[in-house]
């Protein structure tokens, strides 16, 4: 196999659909967050963002905004899930700046989920076909990439194009304030009107 057709077999496989775990429902506002590994929910708000494919020009734009959101609120905490194996997330999470976006390491946690169940344990399923494709998701790419310059880039191993995102606002005593379940692979959660739920 040649090197140029190695290239894009992450690709490949990140649009063939696979078995998933079945989600939970989602959590409600006003009820306790799930866990998650490695981070402890109490005591700082928090921003959960369950983000999409690593490669992903609406997931880096989410990532930008909620570097902008911890630039203005040194009370938030921000933890990023991603649905790829840890190096490809770091690998991702260093090529669209990640590092200069985040300097305070203290203020941020980054999870790898390759497995996706973390995401189901949050109510967090797949796409159908129209939330993955569909003329109004091809203007929102072509629109994200005159105002922002952001566009599609390689997808790393282990990426799923058919996980869906969301995101979610938590307060010290790790009550759900604010919730959003992307309604297609286009759609931005508003972490600045999550942000203002709780703080």
């Amino acid at each position: 196999m040649t090197e140029y057709l190695k290239s894009y077999l992450p690709a490949l496989k990140s649009i063939i659909p696979q078995t998933s775990p079945t989600p939970s429902p989602l959590p409600e506002i006003g009820s306790k967050a799930p866990s998650l590994p490695d981070v402890t929910l109490e005591q700082k708000p928090t921003i959960v963002a369950f983000v999409r494919h690593c490669g992903c020009p609406f997931a880096e734009k989410e990532i930008n905004i909620l570097a902008e959101e911890l630039k203005k609120n040194d009370e938030l905490r921000i933890v990023i899930v991603q649905h790829a194996e840890k190096e490809q997330v770091n690998n991702w999470f260093n090529e669209i700046g990640g590092p200069r976006l985040f300097p305070d390491l203290s203020r941020y946690t980054l999870i790898p989920d390759p497995s996706r169940e973390i995401y189901a344990k949050w109510g967090i399923g797949q796409l159908g076909w129209l939330g993955m494709i569909s003329p109004s998701i091809i203007t929102n790419l072509n629109n994200l990439k005159k105002s922002d310059n952001i566009d599609l880039r390689s997808t790393g191993a282990g990426s799923y194009r058919w996980q869906n995102s969301g995101g979610f606002a938590i307060d010290k005593e790790r009550i759900i304030r604010w919730r959003k379940l992307a309604e297609d692979s286009s759609d931005i959660c508003d972490y600045a009107e999550a942000v203002r739920s709780m703080i």
